[in-house]
């Protein structure tokens, strides 16, 4: 489920819900820091709140001539100055980036590559075109839903006058400046609200509807006069013909009425056509009818794309939607993959990574240096939820474009932890192919045994938790009285799992403030949750695995978790902290070290599980006794320990 916060004038907001859980299964999660008086001061408050990230920061920070301050009312806690609040937005200091870019400004995820396994990432999106090092910021988008695929099997020839028939009906005429040696056109169409999540479509219908009413009023008015004149001119009506003409015009203005009380927009149809120039499949979209000037979006007028991997081109759809599209073709042009993104999500996600703003670095992800995959796993058919496809279609495009991690900031309760084909999967893509995979743990927490699959219950994925420190809740979420020391979100889900593993791995900043879609109509929103926090901390491993590739370390997921964990900063004091925390708060400057220090010592993976007597099939991770009378019983087990098998590659 899906969360988002909105900053205005230094009050939080209430409406933070932006999909509702049966349209998003992703591990973000809303704000919890927001008091009582502010609650009720703002329940009415929050309906327009829709300014962007930047011009907030503009806002907040020109509303007085001194920096805000904030205090618990015994001694200040913070002096928030524009430097130290765009550092809240987009935490990196929590994890010791900072520290580790000072001291290694070339190691910012320069020569890594990272699959983003999420809702899509707009390449439009601010922060998202280059790399630090000028290089190019996504490499290849991929629906791996099949959710945007469209039928192009059909194949039709130019007639004398250059036009063809489209997959709608529509006579379109060819730019005759494309190149096609086969003279083979392959067509198809697509309702283009097929492509759209309900939010754009919303507010596209909404725009349409307005443009609509327009005309119609119009047209209504004029029916109306020509029946009023009509009735004027002809007190008594004798002959037929003026009987029948009278009749016309009234049931006109009649079916006009009535046209506007049954108006239901299905949205508009967009033709697609794919051709063969001799070298690469190329693709033009017809858009005339998004437009409201004539003539605009024809056919002859687009610039022809081809697969984004190639060229690395986007288009828009049109002004109305602001909507961003790569295109994608397969089976020797017979299906054409138009790819765009289902939720804000993935955008969000992909910015607290990688993201690279050159005019801003305080506003920059984790890792400016590293590139990006974009493998789009949420249908956009079934409200976003990811399928066994999808998922399995991303793993095999991660091995085969070499990534180096993987981020899912997806999931939802698992009755079976560590289990299922996916689970299987990821193990093999993790331990034979050394993929690092990194993923959110949940947001159903405090209760025990909460965390989510596969991020909290897989053994091969480092499950994180969402931390927020005083900065942040003082910050971001625009607390008058921050904690005084940093903490876990009370939502963050906890472990163990049932089979007694301890679920959450390690902690990292759970909110920031990152690029989101064009068709947002936005450059930056907050959002907040463990979907947050786990691209904060692959952020901070791509790190990491920038700087090993550089000295030539061995990289392994099983050496990068064994330093994760063992160099981390605790989050509270008491051992049930650990089931929240995990190890807790990664920092990567001291992971960085232990790398270094450790990496001519013998690395020796072995598992564990627990049988217990009498059941030789049921293997468990650990020993997990929950309830007051499991503790009172005795119980026998076993213990079984199988070495790891692993390779390390030199990259």
């Amino acid at each position: 489920m899906l969360h988002q916060t909105t900053l205005l004038n230094l009050i939080p907001s209430r409406r933070w819900l932006l999909h509702p859980p049966s349209q998003l299964k992703s591990s973000s999660s809303p704000t919890p820091f927001v008091s009582q008086r502010y609650r009720k001061k703002n329940r009415n408050k929050s309906k327009n709140n829709s300014e962007s990230g930047d011009k907030i920061v503009t806002e907040m920070l020109s509303d007085s001539s001194t920096p805000p301050s904030f205090s618990t009312g015994e001694k200040d806690l913070f002096q928030l100055n524009k430097s130290s609040f765009l550092e809240s937005l987009m935490p990196k200091k929590e994890i010791g980036a900072d520290r580790f870019l000072e001291a290694h400004r070339e190691y910012d995820g320069r020569g890594v590559v990272i699959a983003i396994f999420d809702s899509g990432v707009d390449p439009a999106a601010n922060g998202l075109q280059v790399t630090s090092d000028g290089k190019p910021k996504i490499l290849d988008i991929l629906d791996c839903t099949g959710s945007g695929d469209i039928d192009t099997s059909k194949v039709v020839k130019a007639n004398a006058d250059g036009c063809i028939t489209g997959g709608s009906g529509k006579t379109l005429a060819l730019n005759s400046s494309w190149s096609n040696p086969s003279g083979e056109w392959h067509v198809g169409c697509k309702l283009i609200y097929e492509l759209f999540t309900a939010t754009l479509m919303n507010r596209v219908k909404k725009e349409r509807k307005r443009k609509w009413d327009e005309k119609n009023h119009e047209a209504i008015s004029d029916a109306l006069m020509s029946l009023n004149e009509f009735d004027k001119e002809h007190d008594k009506i004798e002959d037929k013909n003026l009987g029948r003409f009278r009749e016309d015009l009234q049931n006109r203005f009649d079916f006009l009425k009535k046209g506007a009380e049954n108006y239901d927009d299905k949205g508009p149809v967009i033709d697609v056509v794919v051709w063969n120039d001799g070298i690469v499949w190329r693709v033009a979209i017809d858009t005339q009818s998004l437009e409201d000037v004539k003539d605009h979006g024809k056919l002859a007028d687009f610039v022809p794309m081809t697969n984004y991997r190639i060229e690395r081109k986007f288009g828009i759809f049109s002004k109305l939607d602001s909507c961003s599209f790569i295109t994608n073709v397969y089976n020797d042009g017979n299906i054409l993959s138009l790819v765009t993104d289902c939720s804000p999500h993935g955008t969000h996600v992909a910015g607290i990574t990688a993201a690279f703003h050159p005019e801003e670095p305080l506003l920059n992800g984790v890792a400016p240096g590293a590139q990006l995959i974009s493998c789009k796993i949420g249908d956009s058919r079934i409200g976003s939820m990811e399928t066994g496809t999808g998922l399995t279609r991303a793993l095999i495009a991660a091995v085969e474009h070499k990534c180096d991690l993987i981020n899912m900031s997806y999931g939802e309760p698992s009755i079976l932890p560590d289990y299922g084909r996916f689970v299987d999967l990821l193990n093999e893509v993790v331990n034979r192919k050394n993929l690092i995979f990194i993923s959110s743990a949940g947001n159903n927490g405090p209760a025990l045994s909460t965390v989510g699959s596969p991020g909290g219950t897989s053994s091969s994925i480092i499950g994180v938790g969402a931390y927020v420190s005083p900065a942040m809740a003082s910050g971001a979420h625009c607390l008058v009285e921050p904690p005084v020391e940093g903490l876990e979100y009370t939502w963050s889900s906890r472990g163990p799992t049932v089979d007694g593993d301890i679920g959450v791995s390690i902690s990292a900043p759970g909110c920031a403030v990152s690029p989101v879609p064009t068709w947002t109509l936005q450059r930056r929103k907050l959002m907040n949750g463990t979907s947050m926090s786990s691209p904060c901390a692959c952020g901070g491993v791509a790190l990491l695995i920038s700087g090993m590739k550089v000295e030539d370390i061995p990289i392994s997921p099983y050496i990068v978790r064994k330093a994760l964990e063992n160099t981390t900063v605790s989050v509270g004091v008491t051992p049930e902290d650990k089931l929240s925390t995990g190890h807790g708060l990664m920092q990567v400057d001291r992971a960085y070290d232990y790398i270094l220090q450790s990496k001519t010592l013998p690395l020796v993976c072995y598992e564990i599980r627990v049988g217990r007597t009498g059941k030789p099939n049921s293997l468990l991770r650990g020993i997990y006794l929950r309830e007051t009378s499991a503790c009172l019983q005795t119980s026998e087990v076993c213990f079984q320990s199988n070495k790891f098998p692993f390779s390390i590659l030199h990259r």
